[in-house]
């Protein structure tokens, strides 16, 4: 069904902009829980679009199994970019730059995972995260340089100290 085809990337593509804009979200925690609140509200949003039963910790436990078994850097690197919106300033600024990207290819990527298992007739109950880790790697690897091309260019580096801190003697 075409029409099925295209409300689920219209879904994933409402959800991942969703995403990428509550990693702009200044308080640490909060950006992550906005983020997960929205992938959760897609994977829900995806099932009933194919009439397929949803178990919110089953959907749960999926999501956290691909994420963690395929990005372990880039959750190490959404969770650092989060805690490190509480240093004043420059924590702010460096979560920004790295929240948002992360945030909207991860959704996009577990979108496209999951339309793509309904479509062929699987179900929550029947999601192998073995069987689908590599093809989450691939479709996360592909939306984060869709984000860098729609962007036009590679996504800043987060800026480097040229000489280390001076510390105050007291």
């Amino acid at each position: 069904m075409v029409d099925r085809k295209k409300r689920a990337q219209e879904l994933i593509k409402y959800h991942s902009y969703a995403s990428g804009a509550f990693g702009l979200i200044p308080v640490p925690g909060a950006d992550v829980a906005a983020v997960s609140v929205a992938q959760l509200n897609l994977i829900h949003k995806l099932a009933k679009l194919y009439e397929i039963e949803f178990a919110q910790e089953r959907t749960r436990a999926i999501i956290g199994a691909l994420m963690g078994g395929v990005m372990p850097g880039a959750l190490s690197s959404s969770v650092l970019g989060s805690a490190v919106k509480a240093v004043p300033f420059i924590g702010t600024a460096l979560g920004v730059a790295v929240m948002p990207a992360l945030s909207l290819a991860a959704t996009q990527a577990l979108g496209r995972v999951f339309a793509q298992h309904f479509e062929t007739g699987g179900t929550l109950l029947d999601f192998d995260v073995e069987a689908m880790r590599e093809h989450f790697r691939k479709e996360f690897e592909a939306a984060r340089n869709e984000a860098k091309d729609e962007a036009g260019e590679a996504p800043a580096a987060a800026p480097q100290m040229e000489e280390p801190p001076v510390q105050k003697a007291g």
